[in-house]
C-alpha cells in the first residue's frame, strides 16, 4: 500500500471531522469549510490523474440536489450538497460500490441516530463523514489483503 492511498481517508477524517463537529453543534455546513474542501478533493483527483473521481462528487451532490428539490423544505440543505461534492470524490476512490455505500450508509446512519435519540431530525453531516470514512477504511483494509 502506498502512502498516497491513505490520503483520502486522512483528508476525510480531518475535513469531515471538522465539518461534522460544526454541523453537530450548529446544524450548518458553512461554505467557508465545504467549498475549499470540495475544491481540494477535485484538485487532488486531477493532479493524481484520476479525473473520473470527479463523477463521484457530481453523482452524490446531484442526488442530494434532486432530493432537496423534491423533499420538504429543510430536509436536505445546501451544505449537504456541497459537502457531498468533496466526499463523493473521496468515496469514489473505493469504486462505484464504495460511492453508493457511502451515500446510502450516510442516510442509514442518520436514520439510526434519529431512532436511537427519538428525534425527528438530525444534522446529516456527521453521518456523511462517518460513512465515507468507514468506506475508505474498509477499502484500505481490503486492499491490504489483496
Amino acid at each position: 500500500m502506498s502512502p498516497g492511498a491513505l490520503l483520502p481517508l486522512a483528508f476525510c477524517l480531518v475535513w469531515g471531522g471538522a465539518l461534522a463537529a460544526v454541523d453537530a453543534r450548529s446544524r450548518r455546513l458553512p461554505d467557508y469549510l465545504t467549498l475549499p474542501g470540495a475544491a481540494a478533493c477535485a484538485a487532488w483527483a486531477l493532479t493524481c490523474g484520476r479525473p473520473a473521481l470527479l463523477l463521484g462528487g457530481l453523482a452524490w451532490a446531484g442526488l442530494y440536489l434532486v432530493a432537496g428539490l423534491l423533499a420538504p423544505e429543510g430536509a436536505v440543505g445546501g451544505g449537504d450538497v456541497k459537502f457531498a461534492l468533496g466526499l463523493g470524490v473521496l468515496a469514489a476512490t473505493a469504486g462505484p460500490a464504495g460511492l453508493l455505500l457511502a451515500a446510502a450508509g450516510s442516510s442509514v446512519l442518520t436514520l439510526l441516530y434519529c431512532a436511537a435519540a427519538r428525534a425527528t431530525s438530525a444534522p446529516h453531516g456527521p453521518a456523511m463523514a462517518a460513512a465515507t470514512a468507514l468506506v475508505l477504511a474498509g477499502d484500505l483494509a481490503a486492499g491490504a489483503w489483496r
